[in-house]
């Protein structure tokens, strides 16, 4: 059981509970979505590079940001030895497999990533609304800038408002990831796609 795994390391360091989780390894299914993923962004790659070079060079370090991640199928488990000793729902049972327990420490980071000039790991703001985190000059003309993904560290997925007329109060959680989507149209829509499948590899990504 899950108490079983957390035990022997429980009390090894402060960790930041709120951001652990767990993974199931070598999902095939994750990765082949990467693939397509990649292959969609290398195609926006060649449409830019002549004509807007600075939207390539964007799209490019995206490319690699995303080729260097680790992928891994994040479990929908809260991971908390105090609750799973106390509480038999928050300590299921796993099956044989192979997985990957991430813990950390509190964080003083979250990444910002996307319709952005650079990957970047920001200063955690505490009481910040997220749109802080997001200077104007960050962004690239591909960006929606009326709103953000924030991928919480506890697995939430939430769609934050940060334009002037739309923004509501959202704090991120320290080691969370801010996707800044890319505006879709019907001139470019597999930036529709493009954003759906950012989403789904960044929830599944391990951070440490």
């Amino acid at each position: 059981r899950l108490v079983e795994v957390l035990a022997p390391i429980a009390h090894n360091d402060n960790w930041y509970w709120p951001s652990a989780a767990l993974y199931q390894a070598n999902d095939v299914q994750l990765e082949e979505m990467r693939q397509l993923l990649l292959n969609k962004l290398t195609n926006q790659i060649e449409r830019y590079r002549a004509e807007e070079p600075e939207t390539a060079k964007s799209l490019t370090q995206l490319h690699k940001t995303i080729t260097n991640w680790r992928i891994a199928r994040r479990l929908p488990i809260k991971i908390d030895y105090d609750l799973a000793r106390i509480k038999t729902s928050a300590n299921p049972r796993l099956p044989r497999g192979k997985y990957i327990l991430e813990l950390a420490p509190r964080m003083k980071t979250v990444q910002l990533f996307g319709a952005v000039k650079k990957t970047s790991n920001m200063p955690h703001l505490r009481h910040a609304d997220v749109s802080k985190y997001i200077p104007h000059q960050t962004r690239t003309n591909l960006a929606d800038k009326s709103y953000v993904v924030l991928i919480q560290a506890d697995g939430r997925e939430i769609n934050a408002p940060v334009a002037y007329w739309n923004k509501a109060h959202q704090e991120a959680m320290p080691s969370s990831q801010i996707f800044v989507p890319f505006k879709t149209s019907l001139f470019n829509s597999e930036f529709t796609s493009i954003n759906q499948q950012i989403k789904t590899l960044a929830l599944h990504r391990v951070r440490q």
